[in-house]
């Protein structure tokens, strides 16, 4: 036999009518998680398990929380309203008087005054526990200090199957159709799930427990903790196939067709398993269509070795002011203006991040940033573009990866986001861990891009400088290659696009010219692009990249006019347009 110490004092709840609880000491490590083999002796305060033999002297049994009750006056009148209001939902008549629901007059916070409401009695093993008012303006309270436990409790004791919905007026559309193995939780898509506590081993034991909540985000949280709680192995998604849910979805079909969404529910994947039903769409219009390119910017030049597309991660390198940066942003405003995606940056050598604006405006306007090269009107519509565009993460603090990522996260959601800039590698704040070697890291680092911009569905273009630069013996700079990043191979191992910019020399000055090769080192896949090389001009009017020719024939356009779609409005028609 085991003692605990004499000046210990556990406390665990209770089960004060059988003086049984669940025991401390072998609880965690037990098959059986949830039998209540410690036994209380109140004459001597101290508690023993029948499972481990240990004995807990000085035990204080946890005191439950006391509940009221409210009183069944068995009311059973429904307004003329209130049947109106189900008819209108599809509920009939005899179904409310099945359940219970009456009308009554309640004071409600929400208006400071007693209204007619709605009340829905919850019984448990057919005693009156709770109650729920529901007045205008979809207003609730529940009973004051009365027990949260799920709306028609009782159907959990008699039935191998259960449908857990998020409000009473679902929960009563599944059973107008005749299924009276439904549930409600109390409190609607919220964060105190109490309720659940008591029932979760009787849930968990169902063959099958349908999940029917809304589709919006919060009955998508409660879907997944219920889902979490009772067992991804029994509990079945109820697809409403565009309705927000199963209500919604009575009213505008039937009871047959709400039936068969039962019949069509399916298990949850669970991360990290996938079925080829999950993919479905994918496969077969990979089988009809075969290997797609992915999308293209419009300038030969680059179009003739590589297309864009998603999930993916593309390294640029290239020696210092090979134009790089440059290179980036003038794709970037291409995939933009032609696919409509937006941007996000983190690019600290660009601070202050007027600098980085300055080059956007030049390159969507095609003329120099300044009053005098353009108008106060293109500057307005540049202005407008940029700002819903492209955008920053500037970390007042650390510039570690994960606070970049977390606020890409947050810009995917509400921008929606296509493209994340990191420029330079450099300047984040690399965070090794102890005696991690420098190549472990960067494979690390990398893997946590690739996974990321697979989840979000995001392309991720990371800028590296090479860690050494050579010349040949004319003493003109080698082309580097994505190798020759300081740090790792895998820089070319790990990422699914590979090039590097490198700007040439002028044969008569020996600096740096305007001639631009940009050599595409690494395609992953075929349909995607090739390697070789794209020899272009740097336009110094505007930042951009341009066939070779004269200066003459360079395009100093105003990108953000041309690609203005033609509109004609037909005002032969007396019908308004809105």
């Amino acid at each position: 036999m085991k003692y605990q110490s004499s000046n210990t004092r556990m406390i665990f709840e209770l089960d004060l009518v059988k003086k049984r609880s669940l025991c401390p000491e072998c609880m965690d490590g037990r098959k059986k998680k949830n039998n209540r083999d410690l036994e209380y002796y109140s004459d001597t305060n101290t508690a023993y398990c029948f499972h481990c033999n240990t004995t807990f002297f000085e035990y204080k049994p946890f005191e439950a929380k006391q509940y009221k009750k409210p009183e069944w006056k068995n009311k059973t009148k429904l307004s003329d309203k209130a049947v109106q209001y189900f008819e209108g939902r599809k509920i009939r008549q005899e179904v409310l008087n099945e359940m219970k629901i009456y009308s009554d007059v309640e004071y409600m916070p929400q208006f400071d005054k007693e209204v007619e409401v709605i009340c829905f009695p919850y019984f448990a093993n057919e005693n009156l526990i709770n109650i729920k008012y529901r007045g205008a303006n979809k207003s609730f309270k529940l009973f004051s200090g009365g027990k949260l436990i799920f709306w028609n409790y009782d159907a959990i004791l008699t039935n191998d199957e259960i449908i857990i919905t998020e409000g009473e007026i679902d929960a009563l559309s599944w059973i107008a159709c005749n299924m009276k193995n439904v549930i409600s939780v109390p409190n609607g898509a919220n964060k105190n799930t109490e309720y659940l506590d008591e029932v979760i081993e009787l849930l968990s034991q169902k063959e099958k427990v349908y999940i029917s909540t809304d589709i919006d985000s919060k009955g998508i949280e409660l879907r997944d903790e219920l889902i979490k709680r009772i067992g991804f192995d029994r509990c079945y998604i109820v697809d409403y196939k565009g309705c927000k849910d199963v209500n919604e979805y009575l009213i505008k079909y039937d009871f047959v067709d709400t039936l068969k969404l039962l019949d069509e529910a399916k298990l949850k994947p669970v991360e990290g398993i996938i079925q080829a039903e999950n993919i479905y769409n994918d496969i077969y219009d990979y089988y009809l269509k075969g290997d797609k390119s992915g999308l293209k910017i419009g300038i030969y030049e680059i179009d003739e070795y590589i297309s864009w597309e998603t999930s993916r991660l593309a390294v640029c390198t290239g020696i210092p002011s090979s134009g790089k940066s440059e290179f980036v942003d003038y794709l970037l405003v291409k995939l933009n203006l032609l696919h409509g995606w937006k941007s996000v940056y983190f690019t600290p050598e660009n601070y202050p991040l007027k600098y980085h604006y300055e080059k956007l405006h030049e390159k969507l306007i095609g003329k120099k940033f300044n009053s005098v090269s353009s108008n106060n009107i293109e500057f307005d519509i540049a202005y407008e573009h940029i700002n819903e565009n492209f955008f920053y993460i500037q970390p007042q603090e650390s510039t570690c990866i994960d606070f970049i990522l977390e606020r890409t996260k947050f810009l995917i959601k509400s921008k929606g986001i296509k493209c994340l800039v990191i420029d330079p590698f450099n300047k984040l704040d690399h965070q090794w861990k102890s005696g991690q070697s420098e190549t472990n890291y960067i494979s690390g680092f990398l893997d946590k891009l690739t996974h990321f911009c697979k989840l979000y569905d995001i392309l991720i273009i990371l800028v590296a400088h090479p860690r050494k630069i050579d010349k040949n013996k004319d003493g003109e700079f080698l082309v580097p290659t994505l190798y020759d990043i300081a740090g790792s191979a895998n820089f070319y191992n790990k990422t699914d696009y590979g090039f590097t910019v490198h700007r040439l020399s002028d044969n008569e000055s020996g600096k740096m010219g305007n001639e631009v090769e940009v050599h595409w080192q690494k395609i992953k896949f075929k349909n995607l692009g090739k390697q070789g090389v794209s020899e272009m001009n740097y336009n110094y009017n505007n930042g951009r990249f341009e066939q070779k020719g004269a200066v003459n024939d360079w395009d100093n356009s105003n990108y953000l006019i041309k690609s203005l779609p033609e509109s004609k409005i037909d005002y032969s028609s007396d019908e308004a347009p809105f």
